[in-house]
């Protein structure tokens, strides 16, 4: 990771139905790209209905709501739920769509859900580049995915921090040896598996 000498563009997202709406701000300073882990707690499968769960770090400064009366106050749709003491997963309360996992222990990031992040910060203009159709010809999905200008998403996708509860791996599904350290559960704990 780098120290940014100069400001990225502000991300966007939000929920399904655009209810919950964000901001985030990668100012100059910021690390680059920024921390990003895998996770495949129960909990995790549990609120995302995904086998892993994939979360940005950021600290709280980066991020603000966005909301649809204009506002940067939390947007009313966004509610919370207490998974476990002192943890929190937040969700949007009219479309369901899990947003974040934050803890008042842990004062210095706030972890979003990656899959969260609109699109095109995700992967650039892609789709209005080629038609589905033309994706099925022989290369064309390949020169496509190799041309996509302005997209963020390896950087903001590659878990650089590493893969979180890997004790819960499923063999043949999710213990792909990917980016990042292996570990058995949390990486405050420290239990890193081997390379």
């Amino acid at each position: 990771m780098a120290i940014l000498d100069k400001a990225k563009p502000t991300v966007t997202g939000g929920c399904l139905c655009g209810a919950v709406r964000y901001t985030i701000d990668f100012p100059a300073g910021s690390t680059w790209p920024p921390e990003s882990h895998i996770c495949q707690c129960t909990q995790c499968r549990k609120h995302t209905a995904s086998l892993m769960a994939q979360f940005i770090n950021l600290r709280p400064s980066q991020f603000r709501w966005s909301n649809p009366s204009g506002g940067s106050e939390t947007p009313e749709a966004y509610k919370e739920f207490s998974s476990s003491k002192g943890v929190y997963r937040g969700f949007c309360s009219s479309c369901g769509a899990a947003l974040n996992w934050r803890s008042p222990e842990v004062t210095d990031v706030i972890e979003i859900l990656i899959g969260t992040i609109d699109e095109n910060w995700l992967i650039g203009d892609r789709t209005d580049k080629v038609s589905s159709e033309r994706l099925t010809e022989k290369g064309v999905f390949e020169k496509v995915l190799g041309a996509d200008e302005g997209a963020m998403g390896r950087d903001i996708c590659t878990p650089l921090n590493g893969q979180m509860f890997v004790r819960n791996a499923i063999k043949g599904a999710t213990d792909a040896r990917l980016v990042g350290t292996r570990y058995v559960e949390v990486s405050q704990a420290g239990m890193a598996i081997p390379d």
